[in-house]
């Protein structure tokens, strides 16, 4: 048996989900990634907001001079003339106009949030897919492994019979060799059975963030039902689907970029204000007192006329990128409809399948009821016998094969239609 850590306690599909979102890494990063460009979707990182600046000098000089009069053969010379200059100032720049670029910016930085948090929802629902489809595998090894238990104690029930056959009624040597061959092969096929179930469950902790050697117990829910309407997933799809999403937001974003590159060809007028304070002081100067302070404003205007075509240029490419997303986002829909077409074709044929299964189950256990009822009385041979048992065993891992497949194509169909990960959180 598993030499796993064992814990009571249930965790269902939910739960396991929550979990997993709470502490995996990969999550985390994509959610940061969220949050830092939400940090940079300011006005004051779109430029709509002045810049202020503020600076401070202090110099000081020691110097020699000489100097002469014009006109004159008077030479003056001075050693070690001190001087000092000391000057602060406070100053404002705000772009009043800029062809709208500043604004487009700013509606660009917004639309990068929806685009990056839809990304990441994508990236978030794939990994709600891999939980899930590891929470079903666990399941599924661990019936396949409880029905090959069933056929472990049958295949012992029938060596025992076969003893008792080969002791006192005549039973011959090779009748009990023969089943006690297939009980060691049902012992070796339980094995791989308890190694698939023990490496499902591996993988199962480590998508969540548990230890691996953690054996939790989780709620068997294979239930599924035909209430999906076609039409109706086709347009939660168009309008929820957070791949489709991100290309629109992509498309909104391209179409910004034009905009902003637009921009460029049009004057830009900035206003600047200032306050400034000057000091200045010279052993070598005529003045005692040298100081300057006090406002000032400008207003400047930019035309642009000609930068060698590099702005047409980006103008031109940033028509193309708006091309790019309509066409991407036409074969996304292409895709995504023929994706969601073909998984709901595949749900609907697998729920046939399970429930198609679910009989071949009932029927192989009535024929193995009677067959073992008729070899007890000696009425059937011991490969009629065996024959019944690996028909039950057979239908019974392709029935919880079935439903596993059917839970799979089920949450494929709910993450095309854009409703996964709000079902899987609630």
């Amino acid at each position: 048996m598993s030499n796993f850590g064992f814990s009571q306690e249930n965790m269902s599909l939910n739960q396991a989900i929550l979990m997993t979102l709470q502490s995996n890494r990969n999550v985390q990063i994509s959610q940061n990634s969220v949050i830092m460009t939400e940090n940079l979707s300011s006005i004051g990182q779109a430029g709509l907001l002045p810049s202020l600046n503020a600076s401070a000098l202090v110099d000081y000089g020691s110097d020699n001079t000489k100097s002469q009069i014009r006109g004159t053969s008077i030479l003056t010379e001075n050693t070690g003339v001190e001087s000092n200059i000391y000057s602060a100032a406070i100053q404002m720049n705000y772009t009043i106009f800029s062809g709208f670029g500043n604004k487009n910016t700013f509606e660009k930085l917004k639309t990068n949030i929806n685009l990056v948090d839809a990304q990441s929802k994508v990236y978030i629902e794939n990994i709600i897919l891999q939980v899930a489809a590891n929470y079903y595998n666990v399941i599924r090894t661990e019936q396949n492994y409880q029905a090959l238990i069933e056929s472990i104690e049958i295949s012992q029930r029938r060596y025992e019979l076969a003893k008792a056959q080969n002791k006192y009624s005549g039973g011959t040597k090779l009748s009990l060799l023969n089943v006690q061959v297939d009980l060691s092969k049902d012992s070796v096929i339980l094995y791989d059975a308890q190694l698939a179930m023990e490496n499902a469950m591996i993988a199962f902790n480590k998508i969540v963030g548990l230890p691996l050697d953690t054996n939790v117990v989780l709620v068997q829910d294979f239930s599924g039902e035909n209430n999906y309407i076609y039409t109706q997933l086709l347009d939660n799809m168009n309008s929820q689907n957070y791949e489709l999403m991100a290309l629109k937001y992509q498309e909104q974003v391209s179409l910004l970029d034009y905009k902003i590159a637009k921009s460029s060809f049009y004057p830009t007028l900035s206003l600047g204000a200032s306050y400034a304070y000057l000091n200045s002081t010279s052993d070598n100067s005529v003045f005692d007192i040298n100081q300057a302070h006090g406002p000032g404003v400008n207003l400047s205007l930019s035309i642009p006329i000609y930068n060698g075509g590099r702005k047409k240029s980006a103008l031109d490419n940033s028509k193309i990128k708006i091309e790019n997303a309509n066409l991407q986002m036409e074969e996304l829909g292409l895709q995504l409809e023929m994706e969601l077409l073909t998984s709901y074709k595949f749900y609907l044929n697998a729920l046939r399948k399970v429930k198609m299964e679910g009989i071949n189950v009932e029927t192989a256990s009535q024929n193995f009821q009677l067959t073992e009822e008729k070899y007890k009385l000696g009425q059937v041979i011991n490969t009629t016998f065996r024959e019944a048992q690996y028909n039950l065993i057979v239908a019974k891992n392709s029935y919880n094969n079935s439903k596993f497949n059917a839970k799979l194509a089920e949450l494929e169909i709910i993450k095309l239609s854009g409703v996964l990960l709000k079902q899987a959180t609630n």
